[in-house]
């Protein structure tokens, strides 16, 4: 199975690819909304690697509150649902996520500061599919 893996924003939506024979994740690109029609590149990108199932990172509240960035990302759950339906979508805890992208790019020059974070939601992508393949094995 092909496994496509959102770490989804507002702006920018980070993007992973994996497979389940070899359970490995990799980034794969940031698809920017203000200039990318999200839905439409989602299209291409899941024709064009035969993706039968979704991943999507869920930033969950230690305390279980929903409110916030989690209701954002569960509406946008709720159009991916309508757009492709009948595939399958996961969550998978996406905390800390961001921070380890960072920890895996900071030797990067700090000049690139937009490029920095297109990098780093889509290695944020990667590591939420890689928890997955971890955690179902």
């Amino acid at each position: 199975m092909n496994y496509l893996a959102l770490d989804y924003g507002e702006h920018r939506v980070g993007v992973a690819f994996g497979d389940s024979e070899l359970k490995m994740a990799f980034s794969r690109e940031t698809i920017d909304q203000k200039t990318t029609n999200l839905f439409e590149r989602l299209d291409q990108l899941v024709k064009i690697n035969k993706i039968d199932e979704f991943v999507v990172g869920m930033p969950y509240h230690p305390d279980g509150r929903k409110d916030g960035k989690n209701v954002v990302v569960e509406a946008f759950i709720k159009d991916l649902s309508l757009r492709f339906p009948g595939m399958k979508i996961h969550t998978q805890d996406e905390s800390y996520s961001s921070v380890q992208a960072q920890e895996f790019t900071s030797y990067m020059s700090k000049k690139k500061k937009q490029k920095n974070k297109a990098i780093i939601d889509r290695t944020a992508a990667a590591i939420i599919l890689q928890r997955w393949f971890d955690e179902n094995p």
